[in-house]
């Protein structure tokens, strides 16, 4: 009986894992809620820091909220694509650092250029 249970444990830790990491390549290169959520709870998904010049939104809500989806880059010039709300419109063509994990955004900063990693901005503009 005790070595039901722990072959079902096993199986069952295979299982998890194989799990997790499948859900880390599938939202890998991935934005949205979804994978946002998913990326946010997967521990195999590292956090990270990517970088973006600001764009007009895509929409903008009937509160003011601003949605953007932009092109991102990290500090080694991998490039994603991130989506993002604003309180409000952001100015245009101001860069930000992005603290994420995967496709879930934890916060933002403006930057000014100057802090911009060369990689990063040889993406980004």
């Amino acid at each position: 009986r005790k070595m039901k249970v722990i072959k079902y444990l096993i199986g069952l830790a295979a299982i998890s894992g194989i799990l997790l990491f499948g859900l880390k390549y599938y939202t890998e290169g991935s934005y949205g809620e979804i994978p946002g959520i998913l990326d946010q709870l997967n521990p195999l998904v590292e956090k990270g820091e990517v970088y973006v010049k600001t764009q007009k939104p895509e929409e903008v809500n009937e509160y003011g909220t601003a949605r953007y989806v932009q092109k991102a880059a990290d500090a080694n010039g991998k490039e994603r694509t991130v989506e993002f709300n604003g309180l409000s419109v952001l100015k245009e063509n101001h860069y930000l650092k992005i603290s994420n994990k995967g496709a879930h955004i934890e916060t933002y900063e403006e930057v000014p250029r100057e802090k911009v990693p060369e990689k990063a901005l040889a993406i980004i503009g």
